[in-house]
């Protein structure tokens, strides 16, 4: 099945200007065209999802072309690239734990401000105020 840039761009939440933007940099291979008009196949959702977690993790769209077309044996160059980044990735994931912990105990803090909060939030997961 083929998918208009508007259909690609409304299910992926990608904006039609980006998905150009992404076939201009590489990052989408160029779709086949009927009528002069992109049609992209089922595989662009995959790709799509791929940069944009990407992008979460904090890689650049030159990171992201490198792991994308790194297609050589072993995989050396997006390896090396991908496990750098794990290490900001872990540190992305503690720093939203903590975050969660600060939430969960503010909701249930009665206390008159966050200068005068007597709770004394504990830095281990799951623990209570």
């Amino acid at each position: 099945m083929a998918f208009s840039i508007g259909l690609v761009a409304e299910r992926s939440g990608v904006a039609a200007t980006t998905l150009r933007f992404y076939e201009a940099e590489g990052l989408l291979s160029a779709p086949g065209r009927v009528g002069g008009r992109r049609r992209y196949d089922e595989g662009v959702f995959h790709r799509l999802e791929v940069i944009g977690l990407c992008k979460a993790a904090g890689f650049s769209l030159e990171e992201i072309r490198v792991l994308l077309a790194d297609d050589s044996p072993g995989r050396a160059e997006s390896r090396s690239l991908a496990e750098s980044k794990l290490v900001d990735v872990d540190a992305q994931m503690a720093t939203l734990v903590r975050a969660r912990e600060i939430i969960e105990c503010a909701m249930q803090c009665t206390c008159p401000s966050v200068d005068a909060c007597a709770c004394k939030i504990e830095p281990v997961s799951g623990s209570p105020c």
